[in-house]
């Protein structure tokens, strides 16, 4: 048996909430699923509002930044591409709309573990928008910065 904390697999972590929640108790394990992938599209929504955000700004004063040096042009390129990318992974990944009584395995411990490992696919994707994120946010700061500065 495994000593300490260690990350379980899909089927080692279904096996835990069921010795949590009681070992017949499917339903509950389901909803505590279903919470953290609600959890993880609340997650997703305000990415996608700092996204929007970010974009609605550019629009306004993009061009204008861009105009002022080729140091701010090359920084919000840099900036809203990788702001982009991490938009289509979030479209991609964690607000990709699937329910989670749509598949099904032989038994209910086997969707139960297929639902978590989805989750775990979502947040992997989750984890990398956000950082692509904050490398597109820091281009456009970059941006910014070159234009105050006029490099």
């Amino acid at each position: 048996m495994k000593k300490g904390i260690f990350r379980q697999t899909p089927e080692e972590e279904v096996a835990y909430l069921l010795k949590i929640h009681g070992k017949d108790n499917h339903s509950k394990v389901f909803d505590v699923v279903v919470k953290q992938f609600d959890v993880l599209q609340n997650r997703a929504q305000l990415l996608l509002g700092l996204i929007t955000i970010t974009l609605t700004i550019t629009g306004f004063s993009g061009p204008k930044i861009a105009a002022s040096s080729l140091f701010s042009k090359v920084c919000i390129i840099y900036g809203l591409t990788f702001v982009l990318l991490s938009a289509v992974l979030i479209l991609m990944g964690p607000l990709q709309l699937r329910w989670g009584t749509s598949r099904c395995a032989d038994s209910i411990s086997e969707s139960l573990a297929h639902l978590i490992d989805r989750r775990n696919q979502r947040t992997q994707r989750y984890h990398w928008a956000s950082a692509l994120l904050v490398v597109g946010l820091s281009g456009y700061v970059g941006s910014v910065i070159g234009y105050l500065l006029q490099i």
